[in-house]
């Protein structure tokens, strides 16, 4: 039987070290997080333990899905592999200290006084309900910038801003500010409830509320099931998100309808299952969850009028 605690170290394993010794790797801090010289579309966030390979549509957190997932070792191996790197790391350190490396600081945008444009973007063009909108700006998860952009928040265990995100209200305009520490995505928490839906952005997760709100007919039915953005298609939000809400038991991952959505939300719902979690995905029916809402927002102004006529 494998120790859980030799597991959960190979799963924390300094991304930039270990890539360094196994394939000499070496990385380039550049807009957020750090870049592969050697493969440049091979990314380790700001927190050095996940990673996301972007040619290859494979992400993770820690040594451990690196091996797994990028070359195919089997979960027992790779445990082992993670062990002993962790030990040279530490005879490494032991002989040389280094100087721990400054966390970064997360640069949130200056909030504007009226959020006028985030209502007429989120509510009058995204469809989003009003209710849910009021509900996460009182929160402080959403709020709108000097410049009329939409910012999504995530927060630590202890309600400090660690992660956001911003949103044009105009064009196509989207990004992390700086910082921004994906581990902590912006969410909508339910805490008693034992499911936890999974999107790719914050857009389609209040979608995905709205449209609940809409089956119900209740203006709270979105608050019944926890739900969080990845901000794209890599876990790394998850496990902390998991950490901070035991109850959770099961995963829905709800991810966009097309080829990196489907991967992504397949991979994770193997990866997950194994870790115990019951797991399912629950894919839109068009593109996005947003996509999804719009249309049934659709198909009840032609009822009406259909009703109106008669």
């Amino acid at each position: 039987m494998i120790d859980n605690n030799i597991v959960k170290q190979a799963r924390n394993t300094d991304m930039i070290a270990f890539l360094g010794r196994r394939h000499g790797f070496t990385f380039a801090y550049c807009g957020g997080s750090y870049r592969c010289r050697q493969h440049p579309s091979l990314a380790v966030n700001n927190d050095r333990s996940s990673f996301y390979w972007h040619s290859k549509g494979i992400g993770g957190f820690g040594a451990l899905d690196y091996l797994i997932k990028v070359e195919n070792m089997p979960f027992k191996d790779a445990v082992g592999a993670c062990s002993c790197a962790a030990a040279t790391t530490a005879n490494i350190c032991a002989g040389s200290p280094q100087k721990p490396e400054q966390q970064k600081m997360l640069v949130l945008p200056k909030k504007k006084g009226h959020p006028l444009r985030l209502y007429d973007y989120l509510c009058c063009k995204r469809g989003i309900d009003g209710d849910i909108v009021r509900s996460l700006i009182q929160k402080g998860a959403a709020y709108e910038d000097r410049r009329g952009n939409v910012v999504f928040v995530g927060f630590d265990g202890h309600g400090a801003a660690r992660f956001a995100s911003i949103r044009g209200t105009y064009g196509d305009f989207r990004g992390d500010c700086a910082g921004s520490d994906k581990r902590y995505g912006f969410s909508m928490d339910s805490p008693h409830s034992d499911q936890l839906c999974v999107f790719e952005s914050a857009i389609d997760a209040m979608s995905h509320g709205s449209i609940d709100n809409a089956f119900w007919g209740s203006r709270d039915a979105w608050k019944r099931i926890n739900r969080l953005s990845l901000a794209g298609t890599c876990d790394t939000a998850i496990p902390f998100f998991l950490n901070q809400h035991k109850s959770v038991k099961e995963l829905v991952f709800c991810l966009d309808n097309d080829p990196a959505g489907r991967a992504a939300a397949a991979n994770m719902a193997r990866k997950y299952s194994i870790n115990g979690y019951r797991t399912r995905i629950e894919l839109p029916a068009g593109k996005d969850y947003n996509e999804d809402l719009l249309s049934l927002i659709n198909i009840s102004i032609r009822k009406e009028k259909t009703y109106e006529g008669r």
